[in-house]
């Protein structure tokens, strides 16, 4: 297991846009130009956040979340939207680290609750989720337009 001490995780800019990219391409990228656009647009969303685990100058995973208020509580709530590791560097703590952040940051701004969606046989993503306070579980339904693709 590699030392992740040289870890650094931080707010992402447009300059990493290619990096975000290249983790996506190692994990699943159906379409790089429509990816970069979309980053594009997220980075200048004001309750929109991105962050980059990056290592030895190279961005090794991001995570991302946004905010809302609650219109059922007297609070906002944070959704994680992604949450990616190149493949290369799995299993050593990054996704942790993201996820820390994350929970750092949205627990400094007072929010009520953080929420993240993954698939139910992602047993690896439960666990990390799980692992770091994720326990009521809810029950997120996807519509795939018919045909669209997926």
């Amino acid at each position: 297991m590699e030392s992740m001490s040289g870890l650094i995780v931080r707010q992402a800019t447009r300059r990493d846009i290619a990096g975000i990219i290249s983790v996506f391409k190692t994990v699943y990228l159906q379409d790089e130009d429509w990816a970069r656009q979309a980053i594009e647009q997220l980075l200048d969303l004001q309750n929109y956040t991105i962050l980059v685990a990056e290592l030895n100058d190279t961005v090794v995973g991001f995570i991302d979340y946004y905010v809302l208020p609650s219109i059922w509580e007297k609070w906002d709530e944070a959704t994680i939207n992604y949450l990616f590791v190149h493949k290369d560097y799995q299993g050593r703590g990054i996704g942790a680290a993201l996820l820390k952040e994350v929970i750092r940051q949205t627990d400094k701004m007072g929010i009520g609750e953080l929420h993240v969606g993954t698939e139910k046989d992602n047993t690896r993503a439960l666990g990390l989720y799980r692992k770091h306070g994720f326990t009521k579980e809810y029950l997120l339904l996807e519509r795939v337009k018919e045909g669209a693709e997926s």
